[in-house]
């Protein structure tokens, strides 16, 4: 895919496309609290940010900078996120002389074309003692594993209605995971995943945020590889 087809497909997806909508808007703040749990230092690069709302909780914390594809998110992410510096790029385009503390996966690698090469390039933005910190949702997810029981996924690798309509190439498990990111030579320094998702995002929409965040809190006592997000930290 050339990169004006990439610019217009990443545009497609933004025309309906927010981390302020929906469960899985809700759910930005547990990702958030993750980042904010194994950041270090002062400076976070936000990779695929979206239209800010990550980068807007962080900017209170640290120095941020968030780069994406979409003119139309960067545009919202500047209104949001006034704190944080933005830039809009295709990760592959972006170049700077700035080493970070942290690099920010969250939920990008699922999204892009070339996970190698992206995971490539963070090596070459983060500091030498930095981290890249990559969350990315759970093949298998509690919910998934009860839609393949009830048929609606044949499989747990399938990409299902929500995931095509967000644009995802494909879906991780802890084990797919650490492969691509090793693959690269990048050192893994722990792994987990959090939030127990029983039922799909439409089952959820009317779930309170109370309840939403006891299935949060149950998820920390319990293995990962069921929760619905997982993540990977780690070093060159």
């Amino acid at each position: 895919m050339t990169n004006s087809e990439e610019i217009k497909r990443l545009e497609k997806i933004a025309e309906h496309f927010s981390m302020l909508k929906g469960v899985n808007g809700k759910l930005e703040k547990y990702r958030i609290k993750t980042v904010m749990e194994n950041a270090i230092g002062r400076t976070i690069l936000d990779v695929g940010c979206a239209d800010g709302v990550m980068a807007k909780s962080l900017s209170g914390k640290f120095s941020v900078t968030g780069i994406d594809g979409s003119v139309r998110l960067i545009k919202r992410a500047k209104k949001i996120a006034p704190k944080a510096k933005f830039i809009c790029t295709l990760f592959e385009d972006f170049e700077t002389p700035v080493k970070f503390d942290n690099v920010v996966l969250s939920f990008i690698l699922e999204h892009v074309e070339k996970p190698q090469e992206l995971l490539g390039l963070s090596k070459t933005w983060v500091k030498k003692d930095g981290r890249i910190i990559i969350l990315v949702p759970n093949a298998n997810s509690l919910h998934r594993m009860i839609g393949k029981a009830i048929g609606i996924i044949d499989n747990l690798a399938e990409l299902g209605t929500t995931d095509i309509t967000q644009g995802h190439r494909r879906i991780y498990d802890l084990v797919s995971l650490k492969k691509e990111i090793e693959k690269v030579n990048l050192k893994i320094v722990k792994t987990g995943g959090y939030f127990i998702k029983p039922l799909s995002e439409a089952q959820m929409i009317s779930w309170s945020d109370d309840l939403l965040n006891a299935f949060y809190e149950v998820s920390r006592s319990m293995p990962a590889k069921y929760c619905a997000e997982i993540y990977a930290i780690c070093r060159k």
